[in-house]
């Protein structure tokens, strides 16, 4: 199993940013832009595992203290690596930052890179340089505005059986509130 932690977004957060996206989307119908459906923030990628048992309680336990918290949207931005991706990024919180590090910790990962919490919307084949400072700049003028509370993550299964990995739900965790 090709295993993932992530907060799954809610389906009216997932439909406002589809909507928000619309015209940027129809401008750009070459990008492979993510299906609102397989919106998420990855909290922690873990590879190839067969002990998803292990893995949820692994979990469960690091994330124990966190409660839940709400995230609001910053802006939309890119980034490149082997194509440029599209991404929303979230304002900072301090109760995100502490559930990564909690679950980063839980598993021994090297916390070398700062966690920013993003939601990818699409990736495109590196352009020229002319073309990528266009998109960087109708990009950075979406004013994207969503806002949520996260109650649960979710540990999913990426399966890949084409292009467009589709993605099973092996178990939700809650954040349960903790008295002062």
């Amino acid at each position: 199993m090709r295993l993932f932690l992530a907060i799954d977004l809610p389906k009216e957060v997932k439909q406002s940013i589809a909507t928000q996206l619309a015209p940027l989307k129809s401008e750009y119908p070459d990008f492979r832009w993510v299906d609102e459906s397989r919106y998420h923030i990855t909290l922690h990628f873990f590879g190839e595992r067969d002990d998803p048992e292990k893995v949820i309680e692994r979990v469960s336990t690091a994330v124990y203290d966190i409660d839940p918290f709400r995230m609001y949207s910053g802006q939309a931005s890119l980034f490149m690596k082997n194509t440029i991706i599209l991404h929303i990024t979230f304002q900072r919180n301090r109760m995100i930052e502490r559930l990564a590090s909690q679950v980063q910790d839980a598993f021994n990962e090297n916390k070398a890179i700062r966690y920013i919490p993003h939601l990818t919307i699409a990736r495109y084949r590196i352009p020229s340089k002319q073309q990528y400072l266009l998109i960087k700049k109708k990009v950075g003028r979406l004013n994207l505005d969503v806002e949520f509370d996260v109650t649960q993550i979710t540990l999913f299964n990426s399966v890949i059986k084409s292009e467009k990995p589709l993605y099973e739900t092996i178990a939700e965790i809650p954040l349960e509130k903790h008295a002062p």
